[in-house]
């Protein structure tokens, strides 16, 4: 059965797991909000990202938001296709931007990572300077949680501009509940639909404890 999460747009996440420098080399933004399970009815809101104030042409990675689940009970996560889709857009032509996300899980606080999922992944088209869909694909590997541990989705943007140019984006997240939003965004789809990770194989977010260790019992 797959799992299917969502991005709010708003709420603040439980923890705030410190991005990789490695993976995001340019700017981070302080946006850290909850992965949901089930939908929150929050409304689709797009989030400017605009960290460059003059041309910045250099190549390198911008985190525009960081999303964290609840606690999830120890389990192996199997290799798997996950996909991502969600509205995007670059603030100028010339920013030559592509998504980039990355998934992994941390510890119970936020404060170590427990091993990467996906490792930072680029999108193959470039973004469009109106918002639109962007759809990714990606082959995960492999990962083993032996302690209860939490979800993170990291999504943001990558290229090397060219004069005019900068690594300001945005994205658009929330998770409303009215029927003609709740479709997966297509490249290039404008129409205003919900931004979702699937991936392939459940993820159980669910503690079992065995009746003999509950109370009364």
């Amino acid at each position: 059965m797959a799992a299917v999460l969502y991005f709010p747009s708003s709420g603040t996440a439980p923890v705030s797991p410190t991005p990789a420098a490695a993976d995001w080399t340019l700017h981070v933004n302080t946006v850290s909000r909850p992965l949901n399970f089930t939908r929150g009815n929050t409304a689709l809101t797009t989030l400017a990202y605009n960290p460059d104030g003059a041309d910045h042409l250099v190549a390198g990675t911008s985190m525009i938001a960081q999303f964290v689940s609840q606690i999830l009970p120890p389990q192996t996560v199997a290799a798997q296709q996950v996909a991502l889709g969600l509205r995007m857009l670059e603030v100028a032509a010339g920013n030559n931007l592509t998504l980039r996300w990355k998934v992994y899980g941390c510890n119970v606080s936020g404060s170590s990572n427990l091993g990467n999922i996906l490792a930072i992944d680029s999108g193959a088209s470039e973004l469009g300077t109106a918002i639109s869909g962007i759809t990714r694909a990606a082959l995960t590997t492999a990962r083993t949680f032996n302690e209860p541990w939490r979800l993170v989705v990291e999504i943001g943007v990558g290229g090397t501009p060219t004069t005019p140019g900068t690594h300001n984006a945005s994205a658009a997240f929330g998770d409303p509940m009215a029927t003609g939003t709740f479709q997966m965004p297509q490249d290039a789809d404008t129409t205003a639909c919900t931004p979702l990770v699937v991936f392939s194989n459940d993820i159980v977010a669910t503690f079992n404890v065995e009746p003999s260790y509950q109370v009364g019992v």
